[in-house]
């Protein structure tokens, strides 16, 4: 019933989620689940609430991916890492998880 898969987690900013879900379509990424995050990191707290954004667009947003094949989730990751994280604040992570309907990953 379940199947092994990966679950890259994208931890970036939203102005440049856009940038983030083409190339995981590029990349024959089949879908992706799109979650604004809050939390500690190097540089400072960044909250969750909407009030307290002082800037639209620089709110955090984690991206998630989902696929049977590795190598998918590392093309993917690599072009994040080349085109994006270069200029951007970014974390990524990938992670095993076991899903239903892999046809669908």
């Amino acid at each position: 019933m379940f199947y092994p898969a990966k679950k890259l987690v994208i931890i970036t900013e939203y102005f440049i989620s856009e940038k983030v879900c083409a190339i995981i379509e590029s990349c024959n990424g089949k879908g992706y689940t799109l979650v604004p995050i809050g939390g500690k990191g190097m540089h400072h707290l960044h909250s969750t609430s909407k009030k307290a954004t002082v800037i639209e667009g620089f709110d955090n947003l984690k991206i998630e991916v989902v696929t049977v094949d590795r190598a998918v989730a590392e093309v993917i990751a690599e072009k994040v890492l080349s085109e994006c994280f270069e200029d951007f604040a970014g974390v990524m992570y990938l992670e095993d998880v076991e899903i239903c309907r892999p046809e669908r990953f």
